[in-house]
């Protein structure tokens, strides 16, 4: 009866250090597997440094084609404010609506666009809205149904007055209608109020279809 208790007792060790062995295996399986997968990072491939703008790898062709255009119109001798004004508002609707390339909820877009002083409270309000229900894609391996702009069309651009810390200012307001690749119930209309900062044109004030940003 003894020897009998004593080979079930070394079976049950024997069955126990397999047990921790093998959970042991699979966490470092397992670490080893999130090693090997790839980051989610983006890398500046371009920028007009004067102003600030820069372009990732992971943007969509039609931001790359448009960020183009506008280095195009900066570097000319004399800049066209209200194409430039077009231009960036169409830059700042790609980069924001654009949301398939995010990583996650807090990498919210055209924040470079965006006056200084609001920048925090625009991110903000976008992570409370727009961004709020982006999954977290770090290892590439998200699934999930994010919008992607494939057009901008401006509507209207014209110089105007903004009030802007309770001074009144020169602004340029330019209104917009934009296009995804597929229809998953976001905004499709905007107006953009841009001041000037020096040479550089800045967001002042985003209003989608919805509510103000």
């Amino acid at each position: 009866m003894r020897k009998r208790y004593k080979i079930g007792l070394i079976v049950i060790s024997v069955l126990l250090v397999i047990v921790i062995s093998l959970g042991v295996l699979k966490i470092f399986f397992n670490k080893d597997e999130e090693l090997k997968k790839e980051a989610n990072v983006s890398n500046v491939i371009s920028n007009i440094t004067d102003y600030g703008y820069t372009l990732d790898d992971r943007d969509t062709d039609y931001m790359k084609d448009t960020f183009h255009e506008l280095e195009d119109i900066l570097s000319a001798s004399e800049v066209d404010y209200h194409l430039y004004a077009d231009t960036l508002a169409k830059l700042f609707v790609i980069d924001f609506y654009t949301l398939d390339n995010k990583i996650n909820k807090y990498d919210v877009g055209s924040l470079e666009y965006i006056l200084s002083s609001k920048v925090d409270m625009f991110r903000q309000k976008a992570v409370d809205t727009i961004y709020r229900d982006i999954l977290d894609n770090t290892y590439r391996d998200r699934i999930q149904d994010l919008p992607e702009i494939t057009n901008v069309t401006v509507l209207n651009t014209e110089d105007v007055t903004f009030t802007l810390n309770e001074e009144e200012v020169s602004a340029i307001k330019v209104t917009m209608n934009y296009e995804y690749k597929e229809d998953l119930g976001y905004d499709t209309e905007g107006t953009i109020y841009f001041v000037r900062n020096a040479q550089k044109l800045e967001v002042a004030s985003y209003t989608p279809s919805i509510e103000e940003i």
